[in-house]
């Protein structure tokens, strides 16, 4: 499955949609024959203009362009779909790498909420943390979704462009910089560069001027189970309306597809405290893949020394052992039933790395 039909999993042609910023690549390109419905802060002739006056975007790229039919910031989707007589119609909304810009993204959730029907669609591809210039930001709070909420915000904080600037990472692949595929890389190949005084600066001026304009930014930073983590809090708290059908883990980014369900028995099971231990633990292991000890201590398990060689005592080459056939047994089960299956053997496995080398 390539990454469109991944995002458009729960999409059919036939359906109503609204695509969130799809700029000159949509992903549900009424062209294509999808009843999707562009929606944009710009119309298209301002587009079509920002396109031609950019260097990296080709004539065919930017005449892919389509007309934008609901013209506003994606935060007030709801007021938008609202003043048009339009709520409640939408089988789905689908966004590509926008989610994560979002200044308030409850207040864009309760909007979708609105937008759809009941048992309406949001799928959405949303960039990973380990794999994108985030690397080294730490994933984003309930807390601050809460706050950004409280505080109506419709724009990202001094902060959180601060956040952006000065955290970018750095793939050092051979004399190139790359702000991308990080996913897998050895994190010793990656940094940021000392760029603090500026962007304080930048802080310092843009407040004392209380500045009010536009800086673009990430305002949330996800793993897979973080995002996850946000969601169902948010919908326990009864703040969005939303259970999840899936997240599936492409590597620098992740496919989130969430449905419209406002059953308290969905949105606040009760087993939901075991769940979201689980989920922290899962959020804590996907820390780890950036770690350079973390890699090293993979390396050094996936790598067999040689028969010869006789740098451990016998007891903590058993251990290891037994951790490999553990760490096997737990992928399979992962791929294969439930995650909170592996809750015990994951128990285990940590046992062993603590005893190893005492």
């Amino acid at each position: 499955m390539d990454r469109r039909d991944a995002i458009l999993k729960y999409v059919t042609k036939q359906q109503l949609g609204i695509e969130i910023g799809p700029w000159f690549n949509p992903i549900a390109a009424k062209r294509d024959g999808y009843r999707c419905l562009p929606l944009d802060v710009f119309d298209a002739e301002t587009l079509r203009k920002r396109a031609a006056d950019d260097p990296n975007i080709s004539e065919a790229a930017a005449a892919m362009i389509e007309d934008v039919d609901l013209i506003g910031s994606s935060t007030h989707i709801g007021e938008l779909v609202r003043a048009r007589s339009e709520a409640g119609i939408f089988d789905y909304i689908v966004s590509s790498h926008n989610f994560e810009h979002l200044p308030n993204p409850i207040r864009f959730l309760q909007g979708c909420a609105e937008a759809l029907k009941p048992d309406g669609v949001l799928s959405m591809a949303i960039p990973d943390r380990r794999g994108c210039f985030d690397y080294f930001r730490p994933v984003t709070r309930l807390s601050e979704w809460i706050q950004a909420s409280i505080e109506d915000r419709c724009k990202p904080s001094h902060a959180q462009a601060f956040d952006s600037r000065e955290l970018f990472a750095w793939l050092n692949d051979g004399g190139r910089k790359l702000s991308g595929s990080l996913r897998n890389c050895s994190p010793e190949k990656v940094s940021v560069d000392l760029g603090l005084d500026v962007v304080f600066r930048d802080w310092m001026e843009r407040s004392r001027a209380n500045d009010q304009s536009y800086y673009d930014a990430h305002c949330s930073v996800f793993t897979p189970s973080s995002f996850e983590l946000l969601i169902r809090d948010s919908a326990y708290l009864g703040l969005v309306p939303f259970e999840i059908i899936e997240i599936v883990d492409a590597g620098f980014e992740f496919y989130a597809h969430l449905r419209v369900n406002r059953s308290p028995g969905v949105l606040r099971p009760g087993d939901y405290e075991a769940l979201r231990n689980d989920l922290l633990r899962r959020i804590a292991d996907e820390a780890a893949e950036t770690s350079i000890r973390y890699q090293k201590m993979r390396l050094a398990l996936e790598t067999p020394a040689p028969e010869s060689a006789v740098t451990v005592p016998a007891i903590d080459s058993e251990l290891i052992a037994r951790l490999r056939q553990l760490e096997d047994t737990v992928r399979d089960l992962r791929s294969s039933t439930s995650w909170r299956i592996t809750e015990p053997l994951r128990r285990l496995v940590m046992l062993f790395r603590g005893s190893g080398h005492r």
